[in-house]
């Protein structure tokens, strides 16, 4: 105990002395800006790059715009930057690896430039950086061929207490079409003319431009409810000028219009993509419409007025327009999981998500779609989704190719495993459903361009590239560079490509603008020539139907996209109590609305639920909340039928009198009903079979026979043909007056008796003969003759004879 003191004390002071030294030490900022949730020194910022897309026509030069800002927690000293590039992108995995983790493919163009000697925090300082895209007399990107060509802006400086390194860096596509020439070549002795694209293998080009949106329609109301509610006023602004949807619309009319589009290339090129459920959500807008004030809790949720109502209806007029003389597709409803639809395991609802789609928009844009394609989204084709798809008929699955890249092959830097590219060859995995795949790669690029960068699920978490640090400059140079990528590599087979950007798709005009630009160029150059989606369809229905590939796996994909078991089991579980409350309801011959169009939008919420436009980390959340909606509103539908409670006792007059009860219907179409009757031993009830209830009250009377005398209880309750209760089961007391069978024989027996004496008496008179029953008594007339004498003498005042008659 005396040793031990001076021993803490001593070890407290070497790790103090140790804290201070470390304190002191130099800091290596390369290490920390890497380390999973390091606190970053600089951050880099691209603004433009001119130009986006290199053609032979180009400015030799490449100009790279943007600001550095120190978001770190200490001042920064020497802050430079240099351009560096790096080889030719030869693999779809490339699009992706260049973007993030390792920097050792890059090589500088030129040396570093200072852009400030001491940048304080919260401080920012332009930059700009142009080169020739080649040259023979200065620094230069060295591009000799046209490609995809990876670029980066690599930051440097020394924070306070620590010592140079690379702070951060900025990565970009840049896609070269063909060189231009050196103007400066001409003054030298090896000129550097231009070179052109080679165009001897161009690319079957499909591009399927996206309209569609999350779902908005709030939850829990059924047909024929008004006015209707949506859960956020956020489509008023997309639809109105400026806004997404309409950035989107505006930006394939200007393409495809005669004038700049003359040789038609790019609109038959083109094919837009539409979810049913927000024409049906527009549609519904043109009418008026209310917006909850909160989260959607249902019907009674507060509201107010939405503010879209003419913004609807002039997108919709606008899209109608432009739908006759373009392709259409529609997507399936609502964008809902295919994968997750198999698990769900309702054919019903694979129908309405498939099928019914196409016939929703042919009836709201007034147009022939294309059928005979399914775009399964931004899901992955799965093998549970292809027997989904296989159920309803033949088709071409338009969905994403797997990529042979394994998970385990990547690190907290990216993806380091073998380059790979994605085969985009049409297979025939049964023989309704072939697979018409697209680089996930590429899709992948696009689904990153916008103000909401996301990551499909179908890519493998492997070549994830994290977005939000990235501007949106660089990322539209990233999508830029992925569409055109298969077109500059003549050696990549097969020569088909089609383009699927995500279905909700957050880019705004100057992204749609590129992207139509580029795929315009590519078409113009020769590089690709149009592929319509009719042609699409038929080059899958041309595979063989034995040429049959093994299924996919049921695990592709991003993990996180999944929907979990509980949302799927209470989906099934709510569709299923749908179905069978449907299969009771009837048409209302007063507003003509079925019983099918009366629940369809619950079913549709299903669908909803399910909808790959949310994304991932909200994707359950949002869909058990819809889920519980749906499920409070399908059970208030069945507590809608009832049976009116008295709330007293019946008393029956006989043992035949019937039962009277009153049945009440609050939905809003007649409901096929059966009545069940528990009675009680020595009562029988005659079954009324099948009752059509219409909305609101009816009464009836249940024929009924009791044998016996007291009072009892009948339960009584309501059910659907199939089986299904409904409403509140009722418990009725009833007194009945009925002595039942002995009753019967004895009234029976005592008129028997009534009827024989009276026969008797009258035989016996009809034939003069004096009944026995009689002898005991006077004889009627002598007792008539003495009343008289006794009259006649009361009247004389002669005492009453009391003796007989003589």
């Amino acid at each position: 105990m005396t040793t031990a003191g001076p021993r803490i004390g001593r070890a407290a002071r070497l790790v103090t002395v140790i804290g201070l030294v470390l304190l002191f030490l130099p800091v290596t900022p390369r290490a920390l800006a890497n380390q999973p949730g390091a606190t970053p020194f600089l951050q880099i910022r691209i603004d433009s790059v001119t130009p986006d897309v290199v053609t032979t026509t180009s400015e030799p030069t490449i100009t790279v715009t943007g600001v550095v800002e120190n978001v770190g927690d200490r001042d920064v000293r020497d802050v430079m930057v240099r351009l560096e590039d790096a080889a030719a992108v030869t693999s779809s995995t490339g699009l992706r690896t260049n973007l993030t983790g390792n920097v050792d493919q890059y090589e500088p163009v030129a040396d570093f430039i200072t852009l400030a000697p001491e940048l304080a925090r919260g401080q920012q300082v332009p930059f700009k950086l142009s080169y020739p895209l080649r040259s023979s007399t200065e620094p230069s990107l060295s591009i000799e061929e046209p490609g995809v060509y990876p670029v980066m802006v690599n930051v440097n400086g020394t924070p306070d207490y620590g010592e140079p390194a690379r702070l951060d860096d900025a990565r970009f596509l840049l896609p070269v079409l063909g060189v231009p020439p050196d103007p400066s070549s001409e003054h030298t002795d090896t000129p550097l003319a231009g070179v052109p694209p080679d165009t001897s293998e161009p690319v079957r080009l499909t591009l399927l431009w996206p309209i569609a949106d999350r779902p908005r329609l709030a939850a829990g109301a059924p047909g024929g409810t008004t006015p209707v509610r949506l859960i956020d006023d956020e489509l008023a602004t997309s639809l109105a000028p400026g806004g997404r949807l309409e950035a989107l619309l505006a930006a394939v009319e200007f393409a495809t219009r005669p004038e700049v589009d003359p040789e038609r290339q790019l609109r038959l090129a083109t094919c837009l993509a539409v979810d049913p459920d927000l024409l049906v959500t527009v549609n519904a807008m043109t009418g008026g419409y209310v917006v909850n004030h909160g989260p959607d809790a249902g019907p009674g949720t507060p509201t107010h007025p939405g503010t879209g109502q003419q913004a609807a209806i002039d997108w919709l007029n606008r899209l109608r327009e432009l739908a006759k003389r373009m392709c259409v597709a529609p997507t399936t409803y609502a964008q809902a999981d295919l994968d997750a639809l198999g698990r769900v395991g309702d054919r019903g609802l694979d129908g309405i998500a498939l099928n019914a789609a196409g016939d929703i928009v042919n009836q709201i844009l007034g147009i022939t779609s294309v059928r005979g394609a399914s775009l399964v989204g931004d899901g992955p084709l799965t093998g549970r989704a292809v027997n989904v798809l296989s159920e309803q008929g033949q088709t071409v699955a338009i969905g994403a190719a797997q990529l042979p890249v394994d998970d385990a092959d990547s690190d907290a830097e990216g993806y380091t495993g073998p380059p790979a590219t994605a085969d985009v060859t049409p297979v025939r995995y049964t023989p309704q459903v072939v697979s018409a795949p697209f680089d996930p790669a590429v899709g992948a690029a696009l689904a990153g361009m916008g103000t909401e960068p996301s990551t499909p699920s179908y890519l493998a978490p492997a070549l994830a590239v994290p977005l939000q640090h990235d501007s949106p400059v660089a990322r539209r140079q990233d999508g830029l560079g992925a569409l055109l990528w298969r077109a500059l590599n003549p050696d990549t087979t097969p020569r088909t490509e089609i383009l699927a950007p995500p279905l909700m798709w957050t880019a705004q005009a100057q992204d749609a603008q590129s992207v139509l630009t580029a795929v315009a160029s590519v078409l113009n150059a020769g590089l690709a020539v149009p592929h319509p989606l009719p042609a699409v369809i038929a080059d899958g229905n041309a595979v063989p139907p034995q040429d049959l590939s093994p299924l996919p796996g049921d695990d592709l994909g991003d993990p996180r996209g999944r929907f979990d078991d509980a949302v799927v089991s209470g989906i099934a579980a709510v569709t299923g109590r749908l179905w069978g409350l449907t299969a009771a309801l009837t048409t209302d011959p007063r507003t003509g609305l079925t019983g099918f169009g009366y629940t369809a939008p619950l079913r549709e919420d299903m669908l909803r639920a399910l909808s790959l436009s949310v994304p991932p980390d909200a994707r359950n959340g949002l869909a058990q909340q819809r889920l519980t909606t749906v499920g409070r509103t399908v059970d208030d539908m069945f507590r809608a039928v009832t049976i009116v409670n008295p709330g007293g006792s019946y008393t029956l007059a006989t043992e035949h009198s019937p039962l009277p009860l009153a049945l009440r219907n609050d939905l809003a179409v007649p409901i096929r009903v059966r009545l069940d009757v528990a009675a009680p031993p020595g009562m029988t009830v005659t079954d009324m079979g099948e009752i059509e209830l219409p909305p609101g009250f009816l009464p009836i009377r249940v024929p009924i026979e009791v044998h016996f005398t007291q009072r009892f209880a009948v339960d009584v309750s309501l059910r659907t043909a199939d089986g299904l209760p409904l409403g509140e089961p009722v418990r009725l007391s009833v007194h009945s007056n009925a002595y039942g069978k002995v009753l019967f024989f004895i009234t029976l027996s005592a008129g028997a008796v009534l009827v024989l004496l009276a026969g008797r008496r009258l035989w016996h008179r009809f034939r003069g003969q004096p009944d026995r029953a009689d002898l005991d008594r006077p004889d009627p007339l002598e007792v008539a003759l003495r009343f008289d004498e006794d009259v006649a003498a009361r009247r004389a005042g002669e005492p009453r004879s009391r003796g007989g008659a003589s």
